[in-house]
């Protein structure tokens, strides 16, 4: 332990990996590999294009990730390790190389609550054969389209493994894999500053094109997911429901948005609510669910390279089902007894907000995982420069699939001291559906009267 402690507060620069034959950095498109360069994956490289091999005593080598097995939302396969320490704002100092800019911010406005544990590092980062097959074939043959907005030509798989700029990253973020379907209900906490909160109970269904089994780059025709929600819960918002077209290149083609509104008992098409429009009292955008979701064209990207740090990872407790939200939510920041940080290399993008393009975050910085393309951790800026928000994505590997997901998420605003957690299923008694699958003309403005008028 003392020997991590002191490798982990010991300063550690960016590594910038030469793994397409030069320095990985912000710049035109590298697109497409050579073969020699593709046939790294699954060697040298993970399927999905991280390092395999270790990193002395503080990351262990890829050996595969959780195997695949039919398990329980309650599935803890690393419930026998303990904190090897834990950081607070005391000792935070000793760590500043490994800690983003999110989390200095946190030990700083709560130094008296906030701490991370830190574990031992579990490479636990796993998906279906298939998509490891594709994505070995995507890095030969996938290129940027539209000024980097799209890409050409797959239908699965993560497009860019081997990525030669911000872009290709951030699009490995967005089109990762999903399953083909998936349903349930989530719950939203949306905090006050005194530590009250509301819970938002939702219900959604979901069709993936993308990675889909089977599917082709013509059947796809630039279409990414489908997708109807609705709120049930508290009485005060649930009735109106929403349903969701949303393409791959969104600059070519804008996302389909239809509103049902339950007083008005009809369906209409409502211009597209992405980029900066606010969402849970302008505690987020709605940009940021999933921690990015794109469209990047109002974004310079900036690739800085790849570096540990420590990171929300295995966050399995934060699933259990003996847990209520009382035990998880608390004013200024969740309950950090319940997370686990782990040092892991991630790589670093930093978008700012172009010449004559508007964007209430001017700055954001993300921190996305090798092993599984999910932005971990996001640093967000205002146009004074000044820091504002934080957000992270306490990610888990949901063995079954298997798939990582970057499930529970929390969005912290640091100038207004609240905070908003996302994706909660503590008191559900089901959780995701993954193996829900629909036609995709289901998902259309009729059928959202229907999903809307169904109780859930």
């Amino acid at each position: 332990m003392q020997q991590l402690r002191n490798a982990l507060s010991a300063p550690h620069t960016i590594l910038f990996l030469a793994l397409a034959g030069s320095l990985l950095l912000g710049g035109p498109a590298q697109a497409k590999v050579d073969a020699e360069q593709a046939d790294k994956l699954g060697k040298t490289l993970t399927p999905v294009g991280a390092e395999k091999a270790g990193d002395g005593d503080r990351i262990p080598a890829w050996d595969g990730g959780l195997p695949q097995k039919d398990v329980g939302r309650g599935y803890q396969p690393f419930e026998d390790d303990e904190p090897l320490f834990t950081i607070t704002a005391k000792n935070a100092s000793e760590y500043a190389d490994v800690l983003t800019p999110t989390h200095k911010a946190l030990f700083k406005q709560y130094p008296d609550t906030y701490s991370m544990p830190v574990y031992a590092t579990r490479r636990s980062a796993s998906l279906p054969q298939r998509i490891y097959d594709q994505t070995k074939a995507n890095a030969t043959s996938v290129e940027l389209t539209n000024e980097g907005n799209g890409f050409c030509c797959t239908a699965g798989g993560f497009p860019f493994p081997i990525p030669g700029n911000g872009q290709e990253v951030l699009w490995n973020h967005i089109m990762r894999f999903r399953t083909s379907g998936v349903r349930g209900h989530f719950n939203h906490a949306r905090t006050a500053k005194g530590g009250d909160y509301v819970v938002q109970r939702n219900y959604f269904e979901a069709v993936n094109l993308y990675g889909r089994e089977g599917m082709t780059v013509e059947e796809l025709d630039n279409q990414f997911l489908y997708v109807m929600t609705k709120i049930t819960a508290p009485p005060s918002l649930a009735g109106d429901a929403y349903l969701l077209h949303v393409p791959i290149d969104r600059v070519k083609e804008t996302t389909g948005v239809w509103l049902f509104n339950l007083g008005q008992g009809r369906v209409r098409r409502v211009s597209d609510i992405g980029y900066d429009n606010p969402a849970f009292d302008g505690l987020m955008t709605h940009d940021q669910f999933d921690m990015f979701n794109g469209p990047s064209d109002r974004y310079n990207l900036k690739l800085i390279g790849k570096k540990p740090m420590l990171v929300p990872y295995n966050s399995y407790a934060l699933y259990d089902d003996d847990l209520e939200y009382d035990d998880i939510i608390q004013e200024g920041h969740i309950n950090q007894e319940l997370t686990r940080y782990e040092l892991h290399r991630v790589w670093i993008v930093e978008a700012t907000v172009r010449e004559g393009m508007a964007h209430i975050y001017h700055k954001r910085v993300f921190y996305i995982d090798e092993d599984s393309w999910i932005i971990l951790v996001q640093d967000i800026y205002d146009e004074r420069g000044d820091f504002w928000r934080g957000a992270e994505a306490h990610m888990t590997t949901f063995a079954t699939v298997p798939i990582p997901q970057a499930g529970v998420q929390t969005h912290y605003d640091l100038q207004g001291r609240r905070y908003v957690a996302l994706n909660l299923t503590n008191e559900e008694d089901d959780f995701f559906d993954y193996e829900w699958d629909q036609p995709v003309k289901k998902f259309n403005p009729s059928g959202l009267k229907r999903f809307a008028s169904k109780r859930q």
